[in-house]
């Protein structure tokens, strides 16, 4: 079930009102082209809760002035609800001219939080304050100094693997008083690849298929590699002092620690059973093979990479888990 559907199931009046104005809001513009730079026509301004019961009570002064005839309570009524009034414009300087350069997200496993940066660059001389993001699941908050950069994260759960859509969400700000809340909606068109969540208790690594022997890794280790000239800061006890005798010159034994057979990761030898416990094991196999450094193949069905290790042999792995279609 996605995130925003659920977030409406237990949301109150407040927030389906917000609902509300993001769904009116998007049918009337669609998917926010980045970058944007905020304008008059793309920021509200409406009263908080706290600025909504202010402007009762400052109605209540004036009631309560004029039924008693009294200058001083008008007059200081009249003060404050200038000052109210002094604030829209404040809260809406303090937003106007910011732009959203971009939003990104690094992939994540399903049941984490998928965390999206949102990018922003204050264009004018002047510094703005308290500048939040807020969606229907988190929210964020920072200053952002005269004509610099500044990011906003937003984090999202994430229920399955796949590509996840970013929820929409606002822009906003209560400076300064917080009577007022200035505010721009935000539809992006960004999203996040989710990877299938490894398994708790997956079995030992397949040592079936067509693994090859890697080549051993030179340091530290038990297997003796060979001999080289003593460099300074060679162990003691790695100096061969029966051919350093001989030869009258230092020498270092040189150790080496094999590298284990390199597993296949099939699909088409795990069998039957769910697919997305199997996509699960196959995600465990391939992140314990890659933190105990064995070299490991994948093979489903229209994707196959040779064996291989790092990064980006990882990413590129998770990627054909997370996307696979049966």
């Amino acid at each position: 079930m996605n995130s925003s559907v659920i977030a409406k199931e237990k949301a109150g009046l407040g927030q389906r009102f917000d609902f509300w104005i993001l769904e009116r809001v998007r049918q009337r513009r669609g998917v926010t082209q980045l970058p944007l730079t905020f304008e008059y026509r793309h920021i509200y301004v409406m009263p908080t809760r706290f600025g909504f019961w202010f402007g009762m009570l400052l109605a209540l002064t004036a009631l309560g002035g004029l039924n008693f005839n009294n200058n001083m309570a008008l007059m200081l009524g009249f003060l404050l609800a200038s000052i109210a009034q002094l604030t829209t414009l404040l809260a809406y300087r303090n937003l106007v001219g910011i732009t959203v350069n971009s939003i990104r997200a690094k992939p994540v496993f399903a049941g984490d939080s998928a965390r999206f940066r949102v990018l922003l660059k204050n264009t004018e001389g002047r510094n703005r304050f308290a500048i939040q993001a807020v969606s229907s699941q988190a929210g964020d908050c920072t200053d952002i100094q005269a004509e610099s950069p500044a990011q906003l994260a937003l984090k999202q759960p994430t229920f399955q693997r796949g590509w996840i859509k970013m929820d929409p969400f606002r822009i906003e700000n209560r400076y300064p008083l917080g009577l007022f809340r200035a505010w721009s909606v935000i539809i992006p068109d960004a999203r996040c690849l989710v990877y299938p969540m490894p398994a708790p208790n997956p079995p030992p690594l397949p040592k079936t298929g067509h693994g090859e022997i890697g080549a051993s890794h030179k340091g530290e280790g038990e297997h003796l590699h060979g001999l080289r000239e003593y460099r300074p800061g060679d162990p003691l006890r790695r100096i061969a002092w029966r051919t350093s005798a001989r030869h009258q010159k230092l020498y270092s034994r040189e150790m080496e620690s094999p590298i284990e057979e390199a597993c296949e990761l099939n699909w088409y030898l795990m069998g039957g059973g769910d697919t997305e416990h199997k996509l699960s094991i196959l995600t465990a196999w391939l992140l314990r093979a890659e933190r105990r450094q064995i070299p490991y193949s994948l093979e489903m069905p229209g994707a196959a990479l040779p064996a291989d290790l790092g990064e980006d042999h990882r990413n590129a792995c998770l990627e054909i888990l997370a996307l696979f279609k049966p």
